[in-house]
């Protein structure tokens, strides 16, 4: 296995592998209809738009992993709202408010388009940069998960971010506990059982921060 810096041929891999762990850590694909709808949110636009990035787990059967982020979460969101949200919206129209607790999973991310998530304030102040990460089963137990960690950290290092934070959940496959292990610290946890964690960035040189 290597990893590798993402590339626009790894699109339909990033979206694949999203929906494959997109129910707390298992396959997703008999939740939606539609089968990009949780690549458009995670995984695609850190790797088509400016201001995100991606790293990738490759093995002989293809890409099987990816972590992907930005050094600076609120430059990143506005740029989604120039060069992503708005051809999604029009694909995609907000589903009716009404009907809420009706909705299927497709509507309440194409909810998300219209009204993307954001982390808690305080998080992001102190955490500006973020990541999210997604291994396939296959490749699940072989430190994927750190050598990817690893390779965005240094990135995140050389673009001078200083702290990151994730979202997590506490489920079966890991989630929060692996970034627990991994040094993150647990900084918020929402209504919605999203746990927010965060960590210094090391530096190039080794220092501690």
């Amino acid at each position: 296995m290597q990893i590798r810096e993402g590339r626009t041929e790894d699109l339909d891999a990033l979206y694949a592998i999203a929906l494959a762990t997109g129910d707390n850590g298992r396959d997703a694909s008999a939740l939606y209809n539609d089968p990009r709808m949780i690549g458009h949110i995670y995984s695609a636009p850190y790797l088509m738009v400016d201001g995100g990035f991606c790293f990738v787990a490759e093995d002989e059967a293809g890409v099987c992993g990816y972590v992907v982020g930005t050094a600076d979460t609120e430059a990143f969101a506005r740029t989604l709202e120039t060069d992503w949200w708005p051809a999604l919206r029009k694909r995609y129209p907000e589903p009716d408010a009404e009907s809420r607790a009706q909705w299927s999973p497709d509507e309440w991310r194409a909810h998300l388009f219209h009204h993307p998530e954001a982390p808690p304030r305080a998080v992001v102040e102190t955490y500006p940069a973020h990541l999210h990460m997604n291994l396939l089963e296959r490749a699940r137990g072989h430190g994927l998960g750190r050598q990817l960690l690893g390779a965005a950290l240094r990135h995140l290092a050389e673009l001078g971010a200083s702290h990151v934070h994730v979202g997590a959940g506490w489920t079966e496959a890991g989630g929060a506990a692996f970034w627990q292990a991994s040094g993150f610290d647990v900084l918020d946890e929402s209504e919605r059982g999203v746990v927010y964690l965060g960590r210094a960035v090391p530096p190039l040189d080794g220092s501690v921060r």
